[in-house]
């Protein structure tokens, strides 16, 4: 077997790995999942709170604007949470689009049942 932190583990024990990992298809992981609620690395990511709600403000990969995506899976942040998730938004338009070169948008259109609201250029139905 390879020491810890070598890079170079054999073809075979990766495979291995990989069916023992392989989930059944009875099993909850193989449900669909929320892709906000995995909240990748793919995108741009701006900032990421833990207080005092939990969110991330990172670009939206269908429409490439920053959006503000709550931390939990639910429909709806509570108003309190909904209004810091904006302010903090609305600085990080701010910097993009300039002072009145956005709008705040908070129609969940493609993921309905995971709280997130777009800054989008006041353009963005034009183009």
């Amino acid at each position: 077997m390879a020491p810890a932190g070598d890079l170079t583990v054999p073809v075979r024990q990766c495979a291995r790995r990989l069916r023992a990992k392989r989930p059944s298809r009875y099993s909850v992981d193989t449900m669909a999942r929320c892709e906000l609620c995995e909240l990748r690395d793919y995108t741009l990511r701006y900032c990421n709170f833990l207080n005092p709600v939990r969110f991330a403000i990172l670009d939206c990969d269908s429409c490439d604007t920053p959006m503000a995506v709550l931390g939990e899976h639910r429909a709806a942040a509570t108003e309190a949470e909904r209004s810091f998730m904006i302010g903090v938004l609305t600085v990080v338009a701010q910097a993009k689009y300039g002072a009145d070169g956005f709008v705040i948008d908070g129609v969940m259109r493609q993921i309905p049942d995971h709280c997130h609201i777009h800054a989008r250029p006041i353009l963005w139905r034009t183009r």
